[in-house]
């Protein structure tokens, strides 16, 4: 029997997160990106999208949800 491919699987899930995140509106990318790929605080962004801070949590908790049901359904 083979073993699970952690490369394979991971793959998988960005070819199918891709469109998905797409589908996103700009502001909610650079959210996810400024969070995620730079590593910022809800704070940080917050000061430089000129929004609160709990605004940031609920967009982010709102567009990860989105992300999740996506990644479920496909």
């Amino acid at each position: 029997m083979g073993e699970d491919d952690t490369a394979m699987e991971l793959f998988e899930d960005f070819h199918t997160l891709a469109p998905l995140l797409q589908q996103l509106d700009q502001r909610d990318r650079l959210i996810l990106q400024m969070r995620f790929g730079q590593e910022r605080t809800e704070a940080e962004i917050g000061a430089e999208l000129g929004i609160s801070q709990m605004q940031v949590s609920r967009l982010l908790s709102r567009t990860l949800a989105r992300l999740r049901a996506g990644m479920l359904t496909v």
